[in-house]
């Protein structure tokens, strides 16, 4: 089997290991007998004598519920759940909100009006689990006052196509909404725990989902910082533009800066765990891996140059990266960072060292695409001759997903309702001998 064929086999395996259902199991112990539940050590008491409301957002969620339903489901009441795909749960009392990801639109809208209200309509002595994964921050949105959708919609679409990090999008996402940065439970009187999948590097409770119920300390002037520094604030909406001057100037209340104490937040997993899993099922194949400290965070071009620089100081061995890579979109062709990525790679492939590299998202889906990411090895040069494809014009078109499907290197998982970030993993065989 060729190494290509490993990376992808192990890719998708662990893919379906971590059901974000088993990652609650393994972090959780739901007592019944006590009616508690304990997560990291600390114990958690339900109410004897109501019954506890589920809530969630996310690309996980449904996946997240499945756990709750199969260890709690008699205690539940009612829930909201909010993702992007179809209903899975056949649930009484469920009410299931599919929405809309990476770009926020009405129905984001109602899912936020929707969990805002029945979040409020609970008493001090009701209790709620909130199931939170990446993909919130534009499922459940619900913009300022003095802000419209399209407005809202043209912004997110500006940082999306702006190579712009997941930090500093929520960081602008928070400040335009009523919804973010702890302001879900500005008026929430109940107690409850937010279990939390991360889809940022850092694990940084105010970023994974714009904070829906934490807290912010990010401000108006850090919005606006990082709309100039990706050049982006003299082309986002005049009246976005004016709302954040405004915000800077102290005329709009900021972001809530203390989180609520009746709800506590628990890390269930991240991207470590998936990059970890993908070592181990590695070396059941009997390849030895190697987690790099190193993330995959910056331009795409700057990564790639990176990790040519890193391929020079090794002679052979198998090394995986986590976090994701960022691209300046400037064509409408199909394709994702992943894909862009290995593309990018493709076309400065060293061709004295015989290695193949895999890039993938952990939701399966990559960009605009249907597919997760891309696996490459030299053989992919050869097959790029024989097929006549320029690489640089379909990395200009941003056309990553058409080239891949001609070349026949992509991963192809669907969907994973699940989002732990990237995955990047090289392995290098041996330098090529001249002939």
């Amino acid at each position: 089997m060729q190494i290509t064929e490993i990376l992808k086999d192990s890719f998708i395996e662990v893919l379906k290991d971590i059901e974000p259902s088993k990652l609650i199991n393994n972090k959780c112990i739901f007592n019944k007998d006590t009616n508690e539940i304990i997560i990291d050590n600390q114990i958690i008491s339900l109410p004897r004598d109501k019954k506890i409301h589920l809530f969630g957002s996310g690309k996980a969620v449904l996946s997240m519920a499945k756990s709750i339903y199969e260890n709690l489901e008699e205690k539940i009441q009612k829930s909201v759940l909010v993702g992007p795909y179809d209903n899975s749960l056949d649930k009484k009392d469920l009410n299931y909100l599919k929405s809309t990801h990476p770009i926020p639109s009405s129905k984001s809208e109602n899912s936020a009006r929707t969990l805002k209200e029945n979040i409020e309509s609970l008493n001090e002595d009701d209790f709620f689990i909130y199931l939170l994964s990446g993909g919130n921050s534009a499922l459940v949105e619900l913009p300022v006052a003095n802000i419209t959708m399209n407005e809202f919609q043209e912004t997110t679409d500006l940082m999306l196509k702006g190579s712009m990090p997941i930090v500093a999008m929520n960081c602008i996402r928070k400040h335009l909404s009523q919804v973010k940065g702890g302001r879900l439970v500005t008026n929430c009187k109940a107690k409850g725990v937010v279990l939390v999948l991360s889809d940022v590097l850092s694990n940084d409770l105010e970023a994974i989902g714009s904070a829906p119920l934490y807290f912010d300390s990010s401000t108006f002037e850090d919005s606006i910082k990082y709309l100039k520094e990706y050049e982006l604030f003299d082309k986002i909406p005049k009246k976005v533009k004016t709302y954040l001057i405004d915000g800077k100037n102290k005329k709009i209340e900021d972001t809530p800066k203390k989180k609520n104490e009746n709800i506590k937040h628990f890390l269930i997993a991240s991207n470590e765990i998936l990059l970890n899993d993908i070592k181990n099922n590695l070396l059941s194949k009997n390849i030895i891996a190697e987690i790099m400290d190193k993330k995959i965070e910056e331009d795409v071009n700057i990564v790639v140059k990176e990790l040519l620089d890193f391929i020079k100081t090794k002679q052979e061995g198998c090394f995986i990266f986590g976090g994701e890579a960022l691209v300046k979109v400037t064509a409408n062709g199909k394709g994702g960072r992943n894909q862009h990525l290995i593309l990018s790679f493709l076309d400065k492939f060293p061709k004295d060292i015989e290695l193949a590299i895999l890039s993938a998202a952990s939701d399966g889906i990559d960009g605009n695409s249907n597919s997760a990411g891309a696996v490459i090895n030299n053989k992919t040069l050869e097959d790029v001759k024989v097929l006549d494809l320029d690489i640089k014009k379909y990395l200009e078109d941003f056309n990553s997903n058409e080239f891949f499907e001609k070349t026949g290197n992509l991963i192809n998982t669907g969907p994973s309702h699940n989002n732990m970030l990237d995955v990047l993993i090289i392995h290098i065989k041996n330098k090529i001998k001249e002939k």
